[in-house]
This record gives structure tokens, sequence and C-alpha cells, in this order.
């Protein structure tokens, strides 16, 4: 992909300009987001490179455990109600940097959602929002997938609340 300015490309690798910048004068490339992310794989230390995340914790391994057996009852036709709560906190539970490591189930994700999910208008009319922005977008660059997924996340467990949504 080609890249507009320094800036741009600290977006598209979710780094701050500062990091691109320095990165620069030490030969990284700018011309292109792939080749910024060789340079960057060949050239930096491992342990501080955001492209490298940290084994999971136990946390992270909990949240997925408790995933699977929600999914697991979902696929067994009964309600997770009761498994909400527990789902929420050990979601919360999770450090920041960890959160990738979670294994996610859509199914059980819909359901922690539900209560957002069920205010969204319909996709298939193609809704606009009042300033003329679509309210569905496909393509996303890598980091606004990585915002939108850090989102949902939060409220999933919780974390981001809506009293009264009407979108």
């Amino acid at each position: 992909m080609h890249v507009r300015s320094q800036n741009h490309l600290a977006e598209l690798l979710g780094l701050s300009r500062s990091t691109v910048s320095q990165h620069a004068r030490q030969g990284m490339p700018t011309d292109t987001v792939e080749a910024a992310q060789a340079w960057r794989r060949k050239n930096l230390n491992i342990a501080r490179r955001k492209d490298v995340k940290p084994a999971p914790s136990g946390l992270a391994a909990l949240a997925s455990s408790l995933q699977g057996v929600a999914q697991k009852y979902l696929d067994g036709g009964k309600d997770i109600a009761d498994l909400v709560p527990a789902l929420r906190s050990s979601l919360s539970a999770v450090p920041f940097a960890e959160r990738d490591h979670v294994d996610m189930r859509e199914p059980v994700m819909r359901v922690l959602l539900a209560h957002l999910l069920d205010q969204m208008p319909p996709r298939d009319t193609n809704p606009v929002m009042s300033c003329g922005a679509p309210v569905y977008v496909d393509d996303m660059t890598e980091y606004e997938a990585r915002e939108a997924g850090e989102f949902w996340y939060q409220v999933a467990a919780g974390e981001l609340v809506f009293v009264g949504v009407n979108l």
C-alpha cells in the first residue's frame, strides 16, 4: 500500500509519529507499509516490536476457555444468560496487551453485544449517519479494523456501557 506521509504510515502501522520518524532516520523505508514492516522485522529488537505479542497469561486462557464453554452451550441450544457476567468479567480482566490472545467466538460475542447490536439499523438498507458517512464500512485499514475490534471487545467486556442507546 502506498503511503502519503510519515503521519499516514504511523496510522497504518499503529505507531506514534515520533517512532516512525525515529525509525525513518535509522533507515526504515516510508514509501510502503510492506517495506516498513519488513525493515521493522529485520532491524528492531524483538522485545520492543508492536507486531510481536507477549505470550498469553492465564487470564487470556481463562477468557478463551469460558468463550468455549459458552459456545458449547449455544451449540446445544442452551441459553447463556447466566454465563454473561462471568464472560464479561473474564474479558475485562485480560490485560490490554494480551487481548489479541483471547479466542473470541462470534455467536458468544453476538450475545454479549446484543444490547447494542439490536439498536443498529439494518445493514441491507445501507444507512448513513447525520454527517453523511456510512454506518457500515467493509474496506477498513488494518489500523481502523484494530480500533473497531478494541471498541467491540470493550463493549463485550462491559467496559463501555451505553444507556438508552439510540443510534
